[in-house]
């Protein structure tokens, strides 16, 4: 089967904390570099408007900038509600896993917003360093 893609890059710096690693058990922060690709069955010559994407993709991007990243089942101190955004994950924290499929959610519900139905392939990359990607991909 053929496929045709197109992708988005975003940028943001934000801080988390995962209490299960050893080395890495402190607040931390990363910038984070995000990939999303849409993808359509066959050969197109357009995929959809990247831009009408790209500005719902902003909104998200923009309000993770600077934040902690805070798992609805972690316990924190000292956060005011503006200083987080919440993510479904584990107690000990937000994992780069629970983020990616938080914004292949995100993505899927912009572009149901956006009366955009017809692409079966969501897939998020989050890479928190040069080494570290991780990735998430739905199919409808």
């Amino acid at each position: 089967m053929e496929t045709t893609c197109l992708s988005m890059k975003f940028v943001f710096s934000s801080a988390h904390r995962v209490r299960f690693s050893d080395i890495y058990s402190g607040v931390h922060g990363h910038n984070y570099e995000v990939t999303v690709r849409l993808c359509v069955n066959g050969r197109r010559d357009l995929v959809l408007d990247i831009d009408r994407v790209r500005r719902e993709m902003q909104g998200i991007v923009h309000a993770f900038d600077g934040k902690y990243l805070k798992s609805t089942r972690e316990g924190v101190q000292g956060i005011t509600p503006n200083e987080y955004v919440e993510i479904p994950c584990i107690p000990e924290g937000v994992t780069g896993e629970c983020l990616a499929w938080y914004l292949v959610d995100y993505v899927r519900n912009a572009l149901n917003r956006l009366g955009i139905n017809d692409v079966p392939e969501i897939q998020v990359v989050v890479c928190d360093s040069p080494i570290n990607c991780f990735e998430a991909t739905s199919h409808s």
